[in-house]
């Protein structure tokens, strides 16, 4: 019977695109922020965003000692202020709650006091650190976190969640050697029945995109496709990420993989985040990081090409290019490029491919990209 219900939530078509989804236009760029807003941005930071973005996931992040000790600001209140400041300025934005589909995060204060008593599993993962997942096998929890995400968009001034995490329970996936894989095979089912009753209870103009979704690499089978038909969409948060370290860098195959999945994603009428890195994170060069903003702005411009160009010969419609060093303000989430200001125009047909290398032409640009060399050219007529 539990082989039977998972099989029905797998086929189950979600909805395609409908009135609730973000704005899309190929004028320019098709452009999303994701920025953690900690106790909430400045005025003419959210003008910023409102200005310059139709779509935007708002998360706690930055969550200093402060945040930690003061029970009365909890991320809910705080990124339910921030919608409403966008919404101010761009009332036709659509504004996402990231929210984990996995695990209580500290700084959901609200929500986490609600957890029904026995709703959470202890593990063990490593030494010196036992967190704690949501069990996703009892009912009161799949309520409790579809009430949730309903609150989201009643309460907090959202048009949908972020859910990060979804794909924790995967088959094959990390969860298996700490629980298991009949208690991580319930889970995942547990997780395909959390979604399916959230999306109910958030209403049919709602937006939901799970994260993380990624091409197949040597060493891992692809994560995150069979999870689409319970969501809108997804996010690809990984492309070239860290590529300065060679132990990190990505093979030719994951990031012509990678492009080859956006498209297939977006032809089945579903949003795509291209979560694209400068070839740095905030993580993986320290160096960098102790030098002044405005030298790892000067590197995110000159990186810029290659992962933009990707994007554009992958992109369909209701696909969204993101790029930052890191999800805060100090890591490039309100940083802005040129190039989102050139026009470009429709795509005249799909990416054409030879090898390694793409090549799309748009009204007013053409794209070549070469993923083994990792080298492209955009020419902006």
């Amino acid at each position: 019977m539990k082989r039977l219900l998972l099989a029905t939530l797998l086929l189950t078509p979600g909805a395609d695109a409908h009135d609730g989804y973000p704005d899309f236009s190929w004028d320019r760029v098709p452009v999303y922020a994701h920025v953690g807003v900690g106790r909430g941005l400045k005025p003419e930071e959210y003008e910023f965003l409102a200005r310059h973005y139709s779509f935007i996931t708002f998360t706690g992040g930055a969550i200093d000692a402060t945040f930690r000790r003061d029970d009365s600001i909890s991320a809910e209140t705080v990124i339910a202020d921030a919608a409403r400041s966008i919404k101010q300025h761009n009332p036709r934005a659509k504004v996402l709650m990231y929210w984990a589909a996995d695990m209580p995060k500290p700084q959901w204060k609200i929500s986490n006091a609600a957890i029904p008593e026995g709703g959470l599993i202890t593990y063990e993962r490593r030494k010196g650190m036992s967190p704690q997942l949501f069990d996703f096998t009892q009912p009161g929890m799949r309520s409790w976190w579809s009430d949730a995400a309903a609150r989201c968009i009643s309460a907090h001034h959202c048009d949908g969640l972020y859910v990060d995490g979804a794909t924790s329970y995967r088959p094959a996936g990390p969860m298996v050697r700490f629980l298991g894989d009949e208690k991580r095979a319930a889970l995942d089912e547990g997780m395909f029945q959390t979604l399916q009753e959230a999306r109910e209870k958030m209403g049919e103009k709602a937006i939901l995109l799970f994260n993380p979704l990624h091409a197949a690499s040597e060493s891992e089978p692809e994560i995150g496709q069979r999870y689409l038909p319970a969501a809108d969409g997804a996010m690809i948060d990984d492309f070239d990420r860290a590529a300065n370290d060679p132990q990190k860098r990505q093979r030719t195959e994951y990031l012509a993989a990678t492009i080859s999945m956006m498209s297939d994603a977006a032809r089945d009428g579903k949003i795509v985040i291209f979560k694209a890195w400068p070839g740095f994170t905030w993580w993986s060069d320290k160096d960098l990081m102790k030098q002044p903003a405005e030298a790892q702005l000067a590197v995110a411009r000159e990186n810029l090409t290659f992962p933009l160009a990707c994007f554009l010969v992958g992109a369909g419609e209701h696909s969204y290019f993101n790029y930052t060093w890191g999800w805060t303000v100090d890591q490039g989430a309100l940083a802005w490029y040129p190039e989102f200001d050139k026009p470009l125009g429709a795509p005249k047909g799909d990416a054409t491919r030879e090898g390694w290398t793409f090549r799309r032409e748009f009204e007013h640009a053409s794209v070549f990209v070469d993923v083994e060399t990792r080298t492209a050219r955009i020419d902006w007529k």
